[in-house]
């Protein structure tokens, strides 16, 4: 991982331990954020994986005609 990077990701853990710390997240609104968080890995890897077996179906179609 680059230096810059790895900077920002402590920067975010920080500031996120210190909304925490300070109560400014609420319970609720932290497992909303979580939630949305998980339906969108879950639906982008859901995309990714029915457009690759698409073009798999695709090449196997293919090879198969030539």
């Amino acid at each position: 991982m680059r230096q810059a990077a790895l900077q920002h990701v402590v920067l975010a853990l920080v500031v996120f331990a210190t909304f925490a710390w300070m109560d400014l997240v609420s319970a609720e609104m932290l497992r909303r954020a979580v939630m949305y968080t998980l339906v969108w890995f879950g639906a982008s890897t859901l995309l990714v994986a029915s457009a690759g077996a698409w073009i798999a179906l695709a090449r196997t179609r293919d090879h198969r005609d030539h």
